[in-house]
């Protein structure tokens, strides 16, 4: 299961009302904060179920993350803090070089997600 900050660039507008947008997902992927202020979830989440309040909440920290100014991506990289943190693929699985090392997207080790993580028990 993972939770991410999404892929896509679209410019980020979160006013705060969030659309929740049900849509095809990479595989292992439930949730995306898009940085247009939306959030993609998978069409296999039943609306109202207990994942898919916990992936909501997961993805609003994110929002509120980009928000703040905290981060923001594109295809390529993370930005966290004010620090640039490449994309990349080993042995076919999406990482990204992180202040904690390199982990998969979506890992609790990368900060950003910690918080997410914390604000799914919330």
């Amino acid at each position: 299961m993972a939770f991410k900050l999404g892929s896509e660039k679209r410019g980020f507008k979160h006013s705060g009302n969030v659309d929740i947008i049900r849509t095809p997902l990479d595989k292992g992927t439930i949730a995306e904060a898009n940085n247009d202020g939306t959030i993609s979830i998978s069409p296999h989440v039943k609306p109202g179920s207990a994942l898919y309040k916990k992936a909501i909440k997961h993805e609003m920290a994110h929002i509120e993350q980009m928000e703040d100014g905290r981060a923001d991506y594109d295809d390529n990289w993370v930005m966290w803090e004010g620090n640039i943190y490449f994309r990349k693929e080993e042995d076919g699985i999406p990482v990204i070089d992180g202040p904690n090392g390199r982990w998969p997207e979506g890992h609790p080790n990368h900060p950003w997600e910690a918080e997410a993580i914390q604000a799914e028990k919330e």
